[in-house]
């Protein structure tokens, strides 16, 4: 998308399940930079927030997807084991504390929470959750119930002029 295409359109046509914080439109990023369609090159604070470690397309994370890319993208973990969990499970378990023996992987920090409850009240046999004032647990359903300050959640979710 180049700076002179109007995104206004494709902007309104977005649904607000996400509160953002600019209408700014992104087009790359490198390290802890992004790239604006307005040719702004802009310090990204969250780094991402999912490439935070590494930053914005670290040259080795983009070698390793890539490759992957090249023999399967999307291995269904309820369907059948994938090589790489596995092996990056054997890289894992060596560096666990002596009573741990179990690793659970999430896509998200929403889906860790919510299973993170899950496996406590199994295990507790307890329904209550405690969560702090001002804490931020996901955009999920069951996450933004245990969000107190939900405004984070909420931001830019309305639209008055509809």
């Amino acid at each position: 998308m180049s700076a002179a295409v109007s995104t206004t359109c494709s902007k309104t046509n977005i649904a607000r399940g996400i509160g953002r914080l600019t209408d700014l439109v992104f087009t790359s990023g490198k390290g802890s930079y992004v790239q604006t369609t307005c040719g702004r090159n802009l310090l990204d604070f969250t780094t991402g927030i999912g490439v935070v470690n590494t930053g914005h397309c670290h040259p080795r994370v983009v070698a390793a997807a890539k490759a992957q890319c090249d023999n399967i993208i999307h291995s269904q973990v309820n369907i059948g084991y994938h090589d790489k969990k596995l092996e990056l499970t054997e890289t894992l378990l060596p560096l666990l504390p002596k009573n741990l023996d179990t690793i659970f992987y999430a896509t998200t920090g929403a889906e860790a929470v919510e299973n993170s409850i899950k496996m406590a009240r199994a295990y507790t046999g307890k329904h209550g959750v405690v969560v702090f004032r001002g804490g931020y647990h996901g955009r999920t359903f069951g996450t933004m119930a245990m969000t107190v300050s939900i405004s984070c959640c909420m931001l830019n979710m309305r639209d008055d002029s509809r």
